[in-house]
């Protein structure tokens, strides 16, 4: 449940991010939980949205390919002439939802 007083950033927030093609509208049967997370100190920064997921993934199957550990990375990029690295603005928007599946990620 959203507290009334942060209301006004969460529906801008949706806005913004429909705007953008982030998110669409849904009539999903399957919807998740809203939750409203206050960026810098007491939010001056403004809210961050995400959704709680847990009802989701108690249907999820595990994953069972590991995490490579640091070491193992290390090693293997030790002798390396060249190196990149990426940081994607609001990467976790960058993961794609596979087709069929979308009405899993509905919130309310």
């Amino acid at each position: 449940m959203v507290p009334e007083k942060l209301k006004p950033q969460v529906r801008e927030e949706i806005q913004h991010m429909l705007d953008l093609g982030i998110i669409r509208p849904s009539n999903s049967d399957m919807v998740s939980p809203l939750v409203v997370v206050l960026k810098g100190p007491g939010g001056r920064d403004g809210v961050r949205l995400a959704v709680d997921y847990s009802y989701v993934n108690s249907y999820t199957r595990s994953d069972p390919f590991p995490v490579p550990d640091i070491e193992g990375i290390m090693n293997r990029i030790g002798r390396a002439e060249l190196m990149s690295s990426f940081d994607a603005t609001q990467g976790y928007f960058q993961t794609p939802i596979r087709q069929g599946d979308e009405y899993l990620t509905a919130f309310v």
